[in-house]
């Protein structure tokens, strides 16, 4: 499973998670932490948009630590 960065404020760390992949995009999980308060769910990405995003940087890939 591949996480990536949403690009955001600064104080908050976000992450989007890919959960499962289809013809048409991406099942994920997103996870944000707004000052200790967790705030998590899952939503459908379309792959076009995913596609975008990774293109304009809005999220980049966390490398897996081996």
């Amino acid at each position: 499973m591949k996480a990536y960065t949403i690009k955001g404020t600064p104080e908050r760390k976000e992450i989007l998670e890919i959960l499962r992949e289809s013809k048409e995009g991406y099942q994920v999980k997103i996870t944000r932490d707004r000052s200790g308060w967790m705030e998590e769910r899952k939503e459908f990405m379309p792959k076009d948009l995913f596609d975008t995003c990774i293109r304009t940087e809005y999220l980049k890939e966390v490398p897996s630590s081996l």
